[in-house]
């Protein structure tokens, strides 16, 4: 109670080891709490124990304690990283570009996907029913700010409804606030030509109601370039073949939607929502070379989509979406190849409706087990047409087709999981789901496993299991045949058959920052649309068709890194054996193998802090590689993104540069009697700059997305 006692605590305080301050902060809380409830029976004495505890508190030294959370952790077999702190260290102004600063998850040839591998999105624990370009736009105007965390599993438990390797994406969540919030931005591409888009959102919330409303637009040209070198073989002789094609494609596009929701308590909720998209563009294909064409193109898209998803308190999740998609369009080709003169034209039209219904219920049951089941009927109608004309008039049958095709899904599943003890957690479950068209008829069983066991909490070994089907286009199921230019024609094989995949995976998780993973994959039936130099015509078929199967054995290690407070980053190394073979492809089967490896990257550095700037670096590299008949030469793509923020982060302005060596994928195929080889740019080299403007906090509606997956003729 006098002042040297006061200094020697102070001493002791300053002494203790790092590990030891939250104890010592316990016991001199405790202690002033003491010293402060002590009788006072005169003036004085009051006074001076004042005094001391003034003392004591002047004299105690300023402690900070710093410590490192973890940007990612392990759970129930999966991956789960921490999205609001992931951005803070590597900024992004939308989801999309959030979801790429994941270590190991890369953009390739416009296509998301993680340690090389394709890869489906979900949100919120929805299947997305999205084609990839729609979904891409859809998350590009998602704010990154509205993200809580992403699971990455390896393995996707079948109550997702989607099966494989999986993203779910985990947004905020605002049910019981008051607020009105949104994010006006408007970009500028310069690539080829250039591009404008425009984007806004809107988000009322009063207490249990909901309103969400998107709007974007798109006003350009988007531009890509194709090369093609070949010796054909034709009649027992060699033609020299070389063109040049300049794809040229101005359009407008708008997308749109309208959401509403009601939460009638915190597990009875309601929800309702319209998705609607007008598109247009007039594609023009010019090529020059061997064989000389001129190609002009007018394109439409209609979607409509409404998704209806009703929870009840007992644990029974309902949703039912109705889906109308049509895609009409004309085109117009001249071309001569060899003094053979071609003039066509074809009318074509893709009329999809699709109606899906789900139903999901989960229970707790003793002992910490949860089961869960449910079922899935889809039922689609494809109405769509070819109609291809010479010159004169007459029709041209191999170009011509026209179908009605009623196709129908149903899946029934079941599940459980239990965190058996501190260190051990299983969730396992099975599916069984018919599928019916005119080409196919069968029954699959598809098992899902992911168990794990954790070391201590940094250290966690997770062993997964998967199985899943992959459906064909739709136009890739239609007997016709689509003149790409006087040289190329793309097949359709009404034969084509769905694939499955059934992969185990291996991740060991060190100190929640690196990871070593290894992979198989085996996948029967798996397809792909290939190149066939035809021996009776100059020309090259591109054709989808069944390989007997995709073998794939991988192994994979990634890390994260900091130096400081104003670098952060991660690098990952994939290496992969690959196993291709078929027996049925024309009069060419091939059974080919092949080791390739990928390195890839992410780096963020703070350059100003006091002006909140970021400069961020993408580098993806990509050795040699192999597709059935395919050999795909080495590529190395990089992004750059400069990046400033105000103050109170209301306005930002970003400033990036996409495919910045204009790199293309080189291809060739030269097994056997063939001789093609391709050079293909569809993301040229672009700069872009993104104004944003954010409204309040912006915290997005979850939403149920649009399935277009297998529509258009990409």
């Amino acid at each position: 109670r006098d002042s040297s006692t006061s200094r020697g605590l102070g001493d002791v305080y300053k002494r203790q080891p790092s590990n030891s301050h939250k104890y010592m902060k316990i016991n001199f809380i405790l202690g002033s709490a003491l010293l402060l409830s002590q009788p006072l029976c005169a003036q004085n004495e009051e006074a001076k124990d004042t005094l001391t505890a003034q003392m004591m508190m002047q004299n105690l030294p300023e402690v900070f304690v710093k410590a490192t959370r973890p940007i990612v952790k392990a759970e129930r077999g999966q991956l789960v990283y921490n999205m609001p702190l992931l951005i803070e260290k590597m900024p992004a102004d939308n989801a999309y570009d959030a979801l790429t600063r994941i270590p190991g998850v890369n953009e390739l040839n416009g296509n998301i996907n993680y340690a090389g591998k394709e890869l489906t999105l979900i949100i919120n624990g929805k299947p997305t029913t999205l084609n990839y370009a729609q979904l891409a736009e859809r998350l590009k105007a998602m704010p990154a700010s509205q993200l809580a965390k992403a699971e990455v599993m390896l393995a996707a438990p079948a109550r997702l409804h989607v099966r494989g390797m999986v993203i779910n994406l985990i947004t905020k969540d605002y049910v019981g606030k008051n607020l009105l919030s949104g994010q006006i931005q408007s970009i500028w591409s310069q690539s080829k030509y250039g591009e404008g888009e425009g984007k806004g959102n809107l988000l009322f919330q009063k207490e249990k109601f909901g309103l969400d409303a998107m709007y974007s637009f798109t006003d350009g040209t988007s531009y890509g370039e194709t090369t093609t070198n070949a010796n054909h073989p034709l009649q027992g002789k060699r033609v020299a073949y070389h063109d040049k094609t300049s794809q040229k494609a101005p359009g407008l596009t708008h997308n749109y939607r309208m959401g509403l929701s009601y939460a009638i308590t915190d597990n009875h909720q309601l929800s309702l929502a319209y998705t609607g998209k007008w598109d247009s563009s007039q594609p023009h294909h010019e090529t020059m070379g061997t064989g000389t064409s001129q190609q002009q193109g007018n394109e439409h898209t209609y979607l409509h989509n409404v998704d209806a998803n009703y929870n009840l308190p007992f644990g029974l999740q309902i949703g039912i979406s109705y889906l109308n998609y049509q895609n009409p369009s004309q085109q117009y080709l001249e071309g001569t190849i060899l003094d053979e003169e071609r003039i066509l034209y074809t009318n074509s039209k893709q009329v999809i409706d699709k109606w899906i219904f789900t139903a999901d219920q989960s229970h707790s049951l003793k002992k910490g087990w949860k089961l869960s089941y449910g079922m899935k009927f889809q039922n689609s109608n494809n109405r769509s047409y070819q109609a291809t004309t010479n010159k004169d008039g007459a029709d041209i049958p191999d170009a011509t087709s026209q179908v009605d095709i009623e196709e129908r899904i149903l899946s029934f599943y079941g599940g459980i999981s239990k965190q058996i003890n501190e260190r051990i957690s299983l969730e396992a479950s099975v599916e069984a789901e018919q599928y019916h068209s005119p080409q196919w008829n069968k029954w699959h069983i598809y098992p899902t496993l992911n168990a794990s066991w954790k070391a201590n909490p940094g250290n966690i070994l997770n062993l997964s299991f998967s199985s899943s089907s992959q459906f064909p286009n739709y136009w890739s199921t239609m007997s016709s045949i689509y003149y790409a230019s006087t040289y190329m024609e793309i097949w359709g094989n009404p034969h084509l058959k769905p694939y499955s995949t059934y992969e185990t995976d291996l991740m060991w998780t060190i100190k929640s920052r690196h990871t070593l993973m290894a992979f198989a994959e085996f996948q029967p039936n798996y397809s792909v649309q290939l190149p066939y130099q035809t021996t009776d015509l100059l020309a090259v078929i591109m054709k989808e068709t069944n390989f007997d199967y995709n073998h794939t054995i991988g192994i994979r290690a990634s890390t994260t890194f900091g130096i400081g407070n104003w670098m952060n980053g991660s690098v990952s190394a994939t290496g992969i054996y690959r196993h291709d073979k078929s027996n049925d492809f024309f009069d060419l089967p091939f059974n080919r193998k092949y080791i390739s490896a990928i390195l890839a990257g992410n780096l963020s550095a703070q350059l100003s802090r006091s002006h909140h700037i970021h400069f961020i670096l993408n580098p993806f590299y990509q050795s040699k590689a192999i597709q059935g008949l395919y050999d795909i030469k080495s590529v190395f793509l990089l992004i750059a993104i400069l990046r400033w923020a105000s103050d109170n982060d209301k306005w930002s302005i970003v400033v990036k540069g996409s495919n910045i060596f204009n790199e293309g994928f080189s291809t060739k195929s030269v097994q056997a009697n063939q001789d093609y080889h391709m050079n293909i740019k569809q993301d040229w080299a672009s700069a872009s700059i993104s104004i944003i403007y954010k409204i309040g906090k912006y915290k997005e509606k979850r939403t149920k997305d649009v399935d277009t997956s297998r529509m258009g003729v990409n």
